[in-house]
């Protein structure tokens, strides 16, 4: 299973650093959505997507939509070089609250 991510030019750049070497980065000429749809064409073999709060407030309705269908592969939001916004739903507290039965306090 492979790992892949979807986000900015700036956090690609880390990413890419850190070893993950599909990331794919919206612009002009390719939105988010576009990416998302290649993304799911290849889902098979993905264990992991991690995708910038940003780009996942982008994809919205398809995102929650591809959550709700599918338990793998995990989706992890990160903040971008912006930082995290204030409204996040923290996903990966949720699936362990969901599967441990309490909630996880920092």
């Amino acid at each position: 299973m492979k790992v892949i991510a979807l986000s900015d030019k700036d956090t690609a750049a880390g990413l890419r650093l850190a070893g993950i070497e599909t990331v794919y980065v919206p612009n002009h000429e390719r939105t988010a959505i576009q990416y998302w749809h290649e993304v799911e064409d290849t889902i098979e073999s993905i264990g992991l997507i991690i995708v910038t709060e940003a780009i996942a407030e982008e994809l919205g309705k398809e995102l929650i939509e591809f959550r709700l269908r599918n338990i793998i592969p995990i989706i992890v939001e990160i903040p971008d070089k912006l930082g995290r916004k204030s409204d996040h739903v923290d996903y990966i507290s949720f699936l362990i609250k969901k599967a441990v039965g309490m909630e996880i306090k920092r």
